[in-house]
């Protein structure tokens, strides 16, 4: 498999995923740690009445879970049976169109959750 493939099918193995488990940190009982800025501290968990952040936790956990997953996909692809394997570009296209799909879905989905859980839903614009 030439190196631009590989390249091509990891990147997109990594966006794909990137933005798939930052969701599943929103729909799974992920325990990740959050930032209380009023403390300036860091805690496990999220405590009642006290304004935290989670984002940064969940970003964190997106990245190094599609890191992972992209570089257990390039050792596949660099060290398996794939040195004669010649990807035709219907298949790429498809990857793409894939990796599109996954993105937008999970980006609408991001959206609707923050938009749902800051109350924008319902505030007067949406009436």
């Amino acid at each position: 498999m030439k190196k631009s493939n590989i390249t091509y099918i990891v990147g997109s193995v990594f966006a794909a995923m990137t933005v798939f488990s930052y969701c599943c940190a929103m729909w799974f009982p992920i325990k990740l740690p959050r930032y209380y800025p009023l403390e300036h501290t860091w805690k496990w968990g999220r405590e009642e009445g006290i304004p935290s952040q989670g984002w940064y936790s969940m970003q964190a956990f997106a990245y190094l879970t599609a890191g992972v997953v992209a570089l257990v996909a390039y050792l596949v692809l660099k060290h398996g049976a794939s040195k004669k394997v010649n990807l035709n570009p219907a298949l790429i296209k498809s990857l793409g169109v894939i990796t599109t799909a996954i993105i937008i879905v999970c980006m609408t989905y991001m959206l609707y959750y923050e938009f749902d859980k800051w109350g924008i839903f319902k505030s007067e614009i949406f009436r």
